[in-house]
């Protein structure tokens, strides 16, 4: 008889290198479990397995190089199915489009040299839920097939368990959702999942099906238990062709049955995200959260500067002696710390307090590499460029110059501060006269420069004339610099301006754009653009509300409904205290302290001449048990977020599709549970509308109100958003526990210490929601960068630019130095839907790119001298 099925026997191990342990742990037990199941492949001559994590071979490469050995003989043998091609299993909803990609590079390379094989699988056992745009990167990473466990199929139905996920840029690869269990299984599990997966099958058209087992979290893999239930299950159903084998021989075997069936259309397309499940890692840990998307910023920022400052002065890259040597592993160090902390117990805020205090030391020291590397390479472009001073007359002090660096490929127009020393000693002359100090600002163009004197950073010495600071307009050249420089010169003033920005009385602010007005008492703060409200009529403003949240670090274990929309108010917060801080030509600015609770918010708010933003440093003091705190914005409910590598528009109520689940992280799906979720599929059934809840976002996110009009949102931290009835919210923080799971209220368990609690820094800005708004996010996280420089003759002019791409929908993901030495990879995203020829010059010259289709991700290698730089298109893997 022929059999029915073939049940493709996943053995695999789940390990999370940091959860309910640390690093050293997680790392050490990779070594144990590999042992074990390398002994028990040694036992059981057809046992096969799956690994993937770079970070976990690289441990046992340098650590244990026997058991490395052993891996590397079962890997050519065909038993052991090195998956994944990433360097540990990332949050796939949170993370920046360039560190997915990066994982792939450093995974698929470090695979490819150690075993001789290209991964052609992707493996997430246990993310949290799957952004829209995680296709794209796939497949411009050579990804063809991809499999995961979340979200269940009672979650997100799909009408088979293999299915093609589509990409916003058409791009496909091929998944597998088990229908029946989760990634592993218990020691006593064996015989039921393989019974339910029979059951399953038989509602199904699909010959091959994949059958996951083994213990995981903490290692473990499959048992000799397991493997005897296997032996005595195959043996009573001989209907079925019982194989053990890896993820790369099911995908294998379902593209050879899909083209026995019909081609391509047997499997059913799934368009858009895969989500939500275990809401509450969008929040969790804001305080890591923060330092992470920071970091991120710092490394892309850096890394795009040492690059294009390496090679404009020379071959690409240029190598200078070794510095270069010196940089690139600071700049691979700074990666593995993006990668590694970007784990999907980590990011998402999941582990435990020990862990997350080394994970956030480990993230510092990776900003301060990326500062290092950002200083190094702009002080080497200073060599290169005029940045003399004027000459002083007299027994005067010099003026100090200034290099400002714009890190993106496109030019930055707005406002920046600068601050310097006027001498080398207090200026006497100007003792208890501080404001009388005159103060001379030249611009690139040898002229006096527009600008403000602002409040120097410190308020040390207060009396003393010695540093000065301003605020200036400034527009620099993409991937450019200008020169700026300061100096103590009598009877100087500043430039006159028209339109200047006004505080016509306290509590308000105006740059005739914008609108800013708070008073105490009030609940919100009042933003008038144009002259109109930005906000709904029978809305607060701006402002801020306290909710119950009294689920744990991964929301509602069970996807409980009352966990996925938290809109139970515990306090509404109330303007406490104003103060008007700047008036100016250049900028306005204004203090506004919030309190609810036992807790405070402080908003500094500012408006620049002539810039269409409102520009917002919030810094935030938490104290609170088992609530979370939103930012509360009356603008509408339709709305449309950057996610990694896509945009997508959520509406603000949903048909419930999903049944209840039963049991908690790893739910026990039935065969009926998974029939009924593919009904559900195949049929569109429409349940009762529920509000979405909560959801993640990336850096911007764009509403569209009832009367059309759009507003723009944009933070450098914040991950969490929801909207309904008109109002959309953006979460800053929880006060769950830490690795923690228990329903707990605000009076429960008072010894054990609230996540966040304490002071948390962040910026946002609000804007009209235009065309603008994603470049405005992108200026927001990597904002322009200044540093001091010796004056000196140099041969490049005052101000210049030496690269920039365009039109403005080309995202400019990552110019960096290749992994191997030769060249520069420069990596791109169309965004607006339409194919386009990207405009790409080098020191002035146009480098031929090819055409990149819609919303797809394109990767090409740049060598030569300036000049004559060529460019071949690659992909992510080739770098």
């Amino acid at each position: 008889m022929k059999p029915a099925y073939t049940f493709h026997l996943i053995g695999n191990a789940h390990l999370d290198p940091v959860w309910l342990w640390d690093w050293r742990e997680g790392l050490s037990e990779g070594i144990v479990t590999c042992r074990t199941i390398l002994d028990l492949m040694d036992e059981n001559k057809d046992l096969t397995f799956i690994r993937g994590e770079a970070a976990i071979y690289q441990h046992i490469e340098q650590n244990d190089p026997e058991t490395f050995s052993r891996i590397k003989k079962y890997v050519k043998a065909g038993r052991w199915d090195v998956v994944g091609g990433t360097l540990i299993q990332p949050d796939t909803n949170l993370p920046m489009t360039e560190t997915f990609a990066r994982h792939f590079t450093h995974g698929l390379n470090y695979f490819e040299s150690r075993f001789g094989k290209r991964v052609r699988v992707g493996w997430s056992a246990d993310s949290f839920g799957h952004a829209a745009g995680l296709p794209e990167i796939l497949a411009a990473a050579g990804i063809e097939n991809y499999a995961f466990s979340r979200p269940a199929p009672n979650i997100v139905p799909i009408a088979k368990p293999a299915f093609w996920w589509e990409g916003p840029g058409g791009s496909r690869v091929l998944c597998y959702r088990p229908n029946i269990g989760w990634y592993g299984c218990e020691r006593e599990e064996m015989t039921k999942r393989l019974d339910g997966l029979l059951a399953d099958s038989k509602n199904l058209d699909l010959h091959n099906v994949g059958v996951f087992y083994g213990l995981g979290n903490h290692g473990g893999g499959p048992t000799r238990r397991m493997l005897e239930e296997i032996k005595a299950w195959k043996k009573k159903h001989p209907e079925v062709n019982v194989v053990f084998s890896g993820l790369h021989r099911l995908f294998d075997s379902l593209r050879k049955e899909m083209t026995k069936k019909g081609g391509e259309s047997f499997f059913p397309v799934h368009r858009g995200e895969l989500n939500f499940v275990l809401r509450g890692c969008y929040a969790s840990l804001a305080k890591f959260k923060f330092q992470y998307r920071k970091t991120e910023a710092l490394a892309s920022s850096a890394e795009k500067t040492d690059a294009i400052v390496s090679g404009s002065t020379g071959n690409l890259p240029v190598q200078r002696g070794h510095g270069q040597v010196a940089r690139a592993t600071k700049r691979y160090e700074i990666w593995q710390s993006i990668l590694f902390n970007s784990f999907h117990d980590i990011l998402p805020g999941s582990s435990i307090e020990r862990a997350f205090d080394e994970q956030i030391a480990w993230l510092g020291g990776a900003q301060h590499d990326a500062r290092a590397i950002q200083f190094e390479a702009l002080t080497a472009l200073s060599h290169q460029v005029d940045t003399r001073v004027s000459t002083p007359k007299g027994d005067m002090p010099s003026g100090v110059a200034l290099l400002v660096w714009n890190p993106h490929p496109r030019p930055y127009v707005g406002p920046i501060e600068l601050e310097a020393s006027l001498d080398y000693r207090p200026i006497w002359k100007y003792h208890k006269k501080v404001d009388q100090l005159p103060l001379k600002v030249t611009g690139a163009d040898g002229k006096p420069a527009v600008h403000q004197i602002i409040a120097t950073e410190h308020n040390s010495m207060v009396e003393l004339a010695w540093r000065k600071r301003v605020v200036m307009p400034v527009e620099l050249p993409a991937l450019g610099w200008s020169v700026v420089e300061l100096a103590w010169v009598e009877g100087a003033t500043a430039p006159s301006v028209d339109q200047p920005t006004t505080a016509p009385m306290p509590g308000v602010i105006d740059n005739g754009i914008y609108r800013v007005q708070a008073r105490v008492g009030d609940k919100g703060i009042q933003i008038n653009r144009n002259g109109r409200s930005i906000f709904n009529s029978n809305g607060d403003g701006l402002t801020a509300v306290t909710v119950e949240d009294p689920w744990g670090s991964w929301g509602g274990m069970a996807e409980e409904p009352e966990s996925l929309d938290l809109s139970t108010v515990r306090h509404h917060w109330r303007i406490s205290e104003v103060q008007n801080l700047e008036s100016g030509p250049i900028r306005s600015k204004m203090w506004v302290k919030l309190e609810g609770g036992r807790s405070r918010l402080e908003l500094t708010i500012s408006v620049t001449r002539g810039r269409d933003a409102v520009d917002v440093q919030a810094r935030v003091l938490w104290d609170e048990r088992s609530a979370r705190l939103k930012l509360v914005m009356p603008v509408g409910d339709q709305a449309e977020y950057d996610v990694p590598a896509a945009r997508v528009s959520r509406e603000p109520m949903v048909r419930k599709v999903q049944s209840e689940l039963r049991g908690g992280m790893n739910p026990d799906i039935t065969a009926e549970d998974a029939d009924a979720a593919r009904r559900s599929a195949l049929s569109g059934r429409e349940g009762e509308l529920k509000p979405l809840g909560e959801v993640p976002g990336g850096r911007w996110v764009r509403i569209r109100g009832a009367n059309g009009a759009t507003f723009g949102f944009a933070s450098d931290a914040l991950y969490n958003f929801d909207a309904k009835d008109g109002v959309f919210r953006a979460t800053v923080c929880r006060a769950s526990r830490y690795a923690d799971d228990v329903h707990t209220t605000s009076d429960e368990r008072h010894w054990q210490p609230a996540v966040d609690n304490g002071e948390l820094r962040f910026n946002f800005l609000i804007s009209p929601g235009d065309e603008k708004l994603p470049q405005l996010a992108e200026q927001l996280e990597q904002p322009p960068v200044s540093i001091l420089v010796p004056p000196h003759k140099g041969k490049w002019k005052r101000t210049g630019s030496l690269a920039s791409i365009g039109p403005d929908n080309i995202k400019l993901l990552a110019l960096k130095p290749a992994e191997d030495g030769k060249g520069l990879i420069l990596r791109v995203q169309e965004t607006s839907g339409r194919a386009t020829q990207p405009q790409l010059k080098i020191a002035g010259k146009t480098v031929k790119l090819t055409r990149v289709d819609a919303n797809r991700i394109a990767t090409w290698r740049l060598t030569g001298k300036p000049g004559s730089i060529k460019a071949r298109e690659t992909n992510i893997a080739e770098e």
